[in-house]
């Protein structure tokens, strides 16, 4: 994103912001903490079931806004829904997409579960869900 897009910049933070986040309101920063939560977790996500759920949450921002009426006018917004894809497309390639199935598909990020992780999250997730990821070194 450039300069020019500070119009849309400041109506997504206030959006999100207004939403109840508090950090990483802002699209860039938003799409980069998704897209950390990816990285790490393609390489065995290392934090517990409660660092993992909430590392999530910043998913759940961004499809907020996506489907924000008020974003909507913003040119901007097609292109970060592009960039959200493609980082969604390497998280769905990593989980088991059914999980927990009482969750609605659309929030297909949060029904499904990483099919694999380091110890302390495998073992928070059977201890606390009694569901089974495989461990990775």
């Amino acid at each position: 994103m450039t300069q020019g897009d500070s119009g849309f910049r400041d109506e997504f933070s206030r959006f999100v912001a207004a939403s109840g986040r508090w950090r990483d309101t802002e699209p860039e920063a938003l799409l980069a903490r998704w897209s950390t939560f990816v990285d790490q977790c393609e390489q065995g996500y290392r934090g517990d079931a409660e660092d993992y759920f909430n590392d999530l949450t910043s998913r759940n921002s961004l499809e907020r806004a996506l489907a924000a009426e008020e974003l909507q006018q913003f040119p901007e917004l097609a292109g970060l829904r592009l960039e959200v894809e493609a980082v969604d497309e390497r998280f769905r390639a990593l989980i088991n997409p059914d999980a927990f199935p009482r969750i609605p598909e659309e929030t297909w990020w949060a029904r499904g579960l990483v099919r694999a992780g380091r110890k302390r999250l495998v073992e928070d997730l059977r201890r606390e869900y009694g569901v089974e990821v495989t461990e990775v070194g």
